[in-house]
C-alpha cells in the first residue's frame, strides 16, 4: 500500500538517500530549510513505512514553487509519483495558493501539463565542475547590516518576498555571501552553501552582467576554500552572456529544466537582473 503522509526531521536521512539516486546536490541542510518553513507542504510518499517518494513546496506569498519531487527507482511506472503530485496539488488549493510554479524536467512534463500548467520559454539550466574563482576587491564579504538592502533590492528584481529564505541560507553553517555596493547601496549579491556532491552557488542577483560575473567569481573562491577539492554547482536562468562565460571556465550543462505555472506564468524569481537562482526548485 502507498500512503501519502507529511514528512518529519525522521525522514530527513531517507530523502536524502532518494536524491543521492536521483544524482542530486541536496544534503541534510536543504531538507531542514523545507521542512522549518512550509512542513505542511512537505510531502512523502512510504510503502511499508518506509519513505519511497517525495513532493515538496516553498511559498513565496501567493506564488508557491514545488520541488524534490522524487520516487524511488523501483517503483516508477505504478502511478505514485502522480498521487504524489495530485496530494501536493490539493493542499495547495486548501491553502488558496494562487499561482504554482515549478522547473520541470522531460520526465515530469507530462504530469504537469495533464494536471493544467502551462509551458514556457523560461528555461533553469544545472551547470556544474570544477573552476577557479578570484576576488575582485569591490565583493565584500556579506555582513548583518547588509540585510535589509538585499533583502529589498531582491524583492525588487523578483517581484516576490523571500527575505526569510535568503536570511536561512545566508547564516547557514558553511555558507557565504558576497555583495557588491555603489554609493552604499547593493547592487549585486550572491549566496554559497555546501552541497552533497558540489557546493551550490545561487541565487545571483545584479544589475549587469559583469556585477555578475564578479559575485559568481568571489563564491567560487569561497567555495575552494571551505569545500576544498569540490566543485560548484549552479542553476542558470537563460542568460546567454553567463552561460557562454561559464563554459570557458570549464563548467559543463548537466541538466536543463523549463519553468511551468499553473494557472498561468506570472514575472517572479526571473528577469534581466537575476542571473542565478537558488536551485532547480527552490525558486
Amino acid at each position: 500500500m502507498f500512503e501519502v503522509r507529511q514528512l518529519e526531521k525522521t525522514h530527513i536521512q531517507s530523502a536524502v538517500a532518494l536524491c543521492t539516486q536521483a544524482n542530486w546536490n541536496h544534503c541534510v541542510a536543504d531538507w531542514e530549510r523545507l521542512l522549518e518553513f512550509n512542513p505542511a507542504f512537505c510531502l512523502g510518499g512510504f510503502v511499508k513505512n518506509e519513505l519511497a517518494a517525495t513532493c515538496t513546496l516553498i511559498r513565496f506569498g501567493p506564488v508557491g514553487w514545488i520541488g524534490t519531487f522524487l520516487v524511488l527507482d523501483s517503483l516508477r511506472g505504478k502511478g505514485h509519483g502522480k498521487t504524489m503530485f495530485n496530494a501536493l496539488l490539493e493542499k495547495a488549493a486548501q491553502e488558496k495558493i494562487a499561482t504554482l510554479a515549478i522547473d520541470s524536467s522531460d520526465a515530469g512534463r507530462p504530469i504537469y501539463q495533464k494536471s493544467g500548467f502551462v509551458m514556457t520559454r523560461q528555461g533553469n539550466e544545472l551547470w556544474s565542475g570544477m573552476c577557479v574563482g578570484d576576488e575582485d576587491p569591490s565583493t565584500l564579504c556579506l555582513e548583518p547590516g547588509h540585510w535589509p538592502g538585499i533583502l529589498s533590492f531582491d524583492a525588487k528584481h523578483t517581484a516576490v518576498d523571500r527575505g526569510f529564505q535568503l536570511q536561512r541560507l545566508g547564516n547557514e553553517p558553511g555558507a557565504s555571501g558576497r555583495v557588491i555596493l555603489e554609493n552604499n547601496q547593493i547592487v549585486a549579491f550572491g549566496l554559497s552553501r555546501p552541497g552533497r556532491m558540489a557546493g551550490s552557488i545561487g541565487p545571483v542577483v545584479a544589475r549587469d552582467f559583469s556585477s555578475a560575473k564578479k559575485i559568481i567569481n568571489a563564491l567560487v573562491a569561497d567555495r575552494q576554500r571551505m569545500d576544498p577539492g569540490k566543485g560548484v554547482a549552479l542553476a542558470v536562468l537563460d542568460n546567454p552572456e553567463i552561460k557562454q562565460w561559464l563554459a570557458e571556465k570549464g563548467l559543463q550543462m548537466r541538466r536543463r529544466n523549463v519553468r511551468m505555472f499553473l494557472p498561468a506564468e506570472v514575472p517572479v524569481l526571473a528577469g534581466p537582473m537575476v542571473f542565478v537562482s537558488t536551485g532547480l526548485g527552490m525558486g
